[in-house]
């Protein structure tokens, strides 16, 4: 029985999950996951596009950077989460 009066089923708290390798944050949270990797890489090219960018005075390396990021996480996701 859980706190709610319901017995405890096969959900996250369950005691009798198994916790092998097939049973990590990943699979829970993935769609979370992909997200936070396309966010991250436009982020942190676009940043490092934008500061060389500033530092030569070539303000299309801004946009050149976040798509480099956005493909670079899009690669990152199909490698992590594309095959079986």
């Amino acid at each position: 029985m859980s706190f709610s009066g319901r017995p405890a089923g096969p959900g996250r708290n369950s005691p009798g999950r198994a916790a092998g390798p097939g049973a990590g944050p990943g699979e829970e949270n993935a769609g979370w996951s992909v997200f936070s990797y396309l966010i991250a890489g436009m982020a942190a090219y676009g940043g490092i596009g934008w500061l060389i960018g500033h530092w030569l005075h070539a303000t299309i390396l801004f946009p050149v950077g976040m798509l480099t990021g956005l493909v670079l996480a899009i690669v990152l996701i199909i490698y992590r989460y594309g095959r079986p």
